[in-house]
């Protein structure tokens, strides 16, 4: 459900589901319209063939009554059919002619001059229309012939049809100008038509505005994303405005440089305060612990009063100068929050070198620390952040663990992450406390596991907080055969 919610905002998936859009859509549109203009033009063009049709069946009882009398009587009327802008020929072959180029052109409207008329007669020759016609005369093919979609220079024809008399062979022929049809009548392509070009055209323009929208909005994001990386890496010379190509964006960049710089100062004011804070109250601490000894020397044995009290002082100035390192780490871990360290630590000599200091310690309370690090792990951080991890992983594992126990402590590499575990054998955690132990000031030690000593519950809070200031993570887990098991995954260095 997570991943199914993450492609539905993802920015990559809305562009691409965009330029879909705007491929399909058109093509759907197109293949819509061009059906409906082909039974458009489909019914224009048999509305052009019946009118030639009528044409033809309103001359042929005036050529079944030819004669050389009245022979003026077919131009005045072929005129007048042809008013509605048609264009009517007449044409007739004598019985006793054979041939395509027997047929003489008796009457035209509109009219002609005589080389348009040989010219005429030339094309209707050379396309094979007249031996169609002279064969049909002849008795040899039906007596009606339509030719659909021929066309003669300009105009398109639509009806022809032969017509024997007694006299000879009469041949009725319309056509339309082109000018007055769709240029899908006269077999051109829908998508050559003016109109849908200036459509086409106009919706290139606008998925082009479009899709530059959002391909310049992903890009921007994206150098964003760059500089957000090289910040993270440390880099000084970065910035959001310069990385910047959208000018509705500048005020966003500047916010964003505006914050880096705030994060930064802020990192730096958290480490000084930590560094001075600490420097502030460890001086009269060591002040007043060195006092103590000559205070000591000078009070009697038997003044039992006055040697508790200043056991209970020194015993307080231990906890306040613990309570100080404690409270400048947690300020440091803050701050690290803040600024990411990016160094190459060399995880597997830090390691080794703390661990073998820590079987010292382990050994000092009957306790074993086994050691199993992978040799030339790298990781991305920081040493001092590195050790501070193992330390208190180390340090709660020692406290934990009884006498006799045994703490196992291995690096090595997993899925791309360096992959730190300690685990020791002592009581383990309630399975509802494996989250809870990463809290601040949580602590589950009793007084035999070092709880005469003021413990401030920080130890796997600081382990964790270190460890996603290096860009990681940190989980807990009780071991299959007791104890607790800490993981810590830390990415490589690249």
């Amino acid at each position: 459900m997570v991943r199914l919610l993450f492609w539905r905002g993802s920015f990559a998936v809305k562009l691409v589901s965009v330029a879909l859009i705007f491929t399909v859509v058109p093509v759907l549109l197109y293949l819509q319209l061009e059906s409906v203009e082909n039974q458009r033009n489909a019914l224009m063009l048999r509305l052009a063939q019946e009118q030639g049709k009528l044409v033809g069946e309103a001359l042929f009882p005036l050529l079944e009554q030819f004669s050389p009398r009245n022979a003026d009587r077919i131009d005045p009327v072929v005129k007048r059919l042809a008013e509605g802008g048609m264009s009517i020929k007449v044409l007739f072959r004598p019985a006793q002619a054979s041939g395509a180029r027997t047929f003489l052109l008796v009457a035209s409207a509109p009219e002609t001059v005589p080389q348009q008329a040989r010219a005429a007669m030339d094309r209707l020759v050379e396309s094979g229309v007249l031996t169609h016609l002279a064969a049909s005369c002849e008795g040899r093919a039906p007596l009606a012939l339509r030719l659909t979609g021929a066309q003669e220079s300009r105009e398109l024809l639509t009806y022809l049809a032969p017509h024997a008399t007694r006299l000879g062979c009469w041949v009725v022929l319309t056509a339309q100008p082109t000018g007055t049809l769709p240029e899908q009548v006269i077999g051109h392509p829908y998508w050559q038509s003016p109109d849908l070009q200036v459509a086409a055209s106009i919706y290139l323009l606008m998925a082009v505005l479009v899709l530059s929208i959002f391909t310049d909005a992903w890009g921007n994001l994206r150098r964003f994303q760059g500089v957000a990386r090289s910040v993270i890496r440390g880099e000084s010379k970065v910035s959001f405005a310069e990385g910047n190509r959208v000018p509705e964006l500048a005020e966003v960049a500047a916010e964003l440089d505006s914050m880096v710089a705030t994060l930064k100062r802020s990192e730096g004011l958290l480490r000084q305060a930590a560094e001075e804070n600490a420097h502030a109250l460890k001086a009269p601490l060591a002040v007043i612990s060195q006092s103590l000894e000559p205070l000591g020397r000078a009070v009697a044995p038997d003044n039992v009063r006055a040697v508790r009290a200043l056991d209970l002082i020194g015993q307080s100035v231990e906890r306040l100068d613990g309570l100080v390192s404690t409270i400048r780490r947690t300020d440091e871990t803050i701050a690290a929050l803040i600024d990411r360290p990016r160094d190459r630590v060399e995880a597997s000599a830090v390691l080794n070198r703390l661990g073998r200091g820590y079987i010292r310690m382990a050994a000092e309370r009957s306790i074993g620390l086994d050691l199993g690090v992978a040799a030339d792990l790298q990781v991305s951080g920081s040493d001092e952040m590195l050790e501070v991890i193992a330390e208190n992983l180390l340090g709660n594992a020692i406290d934990f663990s009884p006498p006799g126990g045994r703490i196992v402590m291995d690096l090595r590499e997993k899925g791309g992450m360096a992959l730190l575990r300690v685990r020791d054998n002592g009581p383990g955690v309630p399975e509802g406390d494996l989250e809870r132990i990463f809290g601040r000031h949580m602590s589950r030690r009793s007084r035999e596991q070092g709880g005469d000593v003021e413990h401030y519950g920080l130890g796997l809070w600081i382990v964790r907080r270190n460890a996603e200031a290096m860009g990681g993570q940190a989980w807990g887990a009780n071991a299959p055969g007791g104890g607790l098991e800490v993981s810590v995954a830390l990415p490589l260095s690249d």
